[in-house]
């Protein structure tokens, strides 16, 4: 189940809060804070979901990509409710954009999902390399509309890895495989997801920073959160993110009409 529109509008207007908006004062417990640690309270309790999430009995390819799932949280916070005018401009001419960035980011989620269970259910005759006709390319990938609308589809593609990989059986972990030149597991492979997600969040940081775009005070502590509860969701399931996601929808009702 994703996340509800309260929750992204919830996320995007914190993320859009400077320091004098996050020093307004905020309640908790009818004593007075400021709206500052609404945020901070909500990680503290995606901080508790995720240490019971971690305490859990879970495959270890789940463990493994719960990471992604963090890393996508990462990105995530980076980039919602970034303006459709900064999704186009390259830093320099001959590199990608950040819509273009996505693109990649989609459909290598998408390549490595089929290689990695490709080398988990292939039959020991079977070459090592999945056919190339059998991975997504990325003329096959939509990266059109709003940021929303591109991030929503990146989750999406999260999503189905997780379903395909993320209960795989121990003896699985150590099929081989091949990643470029690399004779590796499956272990290595279900590594990379997280690993990819990440060298990509930090391309886009580079490429807004190379066009001006600074992040809010609250943006950075979104993006924290968010990651936080990527992990929450990987470990402990949707409904356990979900949870915490309804009290920040909750203390966002501070903030007043949108």
């Amino acid at each position: 189940m994703p996340e509800t529109a309260d929750v992204g509008a919830a996320l995007e207007r914190f993320a859009a809060l400077d320091e004098k908006d996050l020093s307004q004062s905020w309640r908790f417990r009818d004593k007075p804070m400021d709206l500052r640690y609404a945020l901070y309270r909500t990680i503290e309790d995606a901080q508790d979901a995720s240490v019971r999430g971690a305490a859990l009995t879970l495959p270890e390819s789940r463990r493994i990509l719960s990471q992604a799932q963090r890393a996508f949280g990462d990105l995530r916070g980076l980039l919602i409710g970034l303006p459709t005018d900064l999704l186009d401009k390259p830093p320099r001419d001959g590199e990608w954009s950040v819509r273009e960035i996505l693109r990649h980011i989609t459909v290598t989620e998408g390549r490595y999902a089929v290689q990695t269970l490709y080398a988990v259910e292939r039959a020991d005759t079977d070459p090592m390399r999945v056919p190339d006709d059998r991975l997504p390319t990325p003329a096959q990938t939509d990266v059109t509309g709003r940021i929303s609308e591109i991030l929503a589809r990146v989750g999406a593609a999260r999503a189905e890895t997780d379903r395909r990989l993320g209960d795989l059986p121990a003896a699985a972990m150590a099929r081989p495989t091949q990643w470029i030149q690399y004779d590796v597991d499956v272990r290595f492979r279900l590594h990379r997801f997280a690993s990819h997600m990440a060298e990509h969040t930090v391309q886009c940081e580079k490429t807004l920073a190379a066009l001006g775009w600074l992040a809010t005070e609250g943006r950075r502590i979104v993006r924290r959160l968010i990651a936080l509860l990527g992990e929450v969701e990987g470990l402990a399931g949707r409904a356990a993110a979900a949870e915490i996601e309804t009290r920040l929808v909750e203390r966002s009702a501070s903030l007043g009409p949108a």
